[in-house]
């Protein structure tokens, strides 16, 4: 499927779609936004987002980060997000990322051109390795990773009931969606 995918800064022109995506993820009991967060108070949440990539009013023990909206035509399609401070501690030099497709979105390759998108955005910021976790048995987002370069470094404890699996993506070297 040959999809339209933009990065952008959050705001507050994708409210219907952002809602509607919002009641996807309740339906299928995984929340993706903050309980506080409604249509009275979008514009609040849409300027919280802008505040962190800057390390503005961060929480205790938070590190900045650039939230990025997937767009498509029809607006609000996901986010995928990216620490601004590199981890390096043993076999762990990077910076963070995590993504989130709208369930109506998942299986059409958003995840993966997201995440491509993405490394070209990080480039701008003159990061040099990506660091994403996924769960161990999450094979689609292990695939999505793997597609654009990500080499497993290890597995993790997530928590008590599952372990991850964490890649290192190398921007320095030629992104295997570049090829396509």
């Amino acid at each position: 499927m040959n999809i339209h995918l933009r990065l952008q800064s959050p705001a507050e022109t994708f409210i219907d779609s952002y809602f509607e995506a919002m009641a996807e993820f309740d339906n299928e009991g995984i929340p993706q936004r903050p309980s506080w967060v409604s249509r009275e108070n979008f514009g609040d949440y849409v300027q919280q987002l802008h505040d962190q990539s800057i390390g503005k009013n961060l929480p205790d023990g938070h590190i900045p980060s650039k939230e990025f909206w997937m767009i498509d035509s029809e607006g609000y399609a996901g986010i995928i997000i990216l620490g601004l401070s590199c981890v390096t501690l043993r076999d762990q030099v990077g910076n963070h990322v995590g993504y989130a497709v709208r369930p109506s979105k998942r299986r059409q390759g958003y995840a993966t051109q997201a995440l491509s998108l993405l490394r070209v955005e990080a480039k701008k910021l003159k990061i040099s390795k990506l660091m994403p976790i996924c769960d161990e048995e999450n094979l689609a987002s292990r695939k999505v990773i793997e597609r654009n370069g990500g080499m497993l470094v290890r597995t993790v404890a997530r928590d008590v009931k599952r372990d991850g699996l964490r890649f290192i993506i190398d921007l320095d070297e030629k992104s295997p969606m570049a090829e396509r």
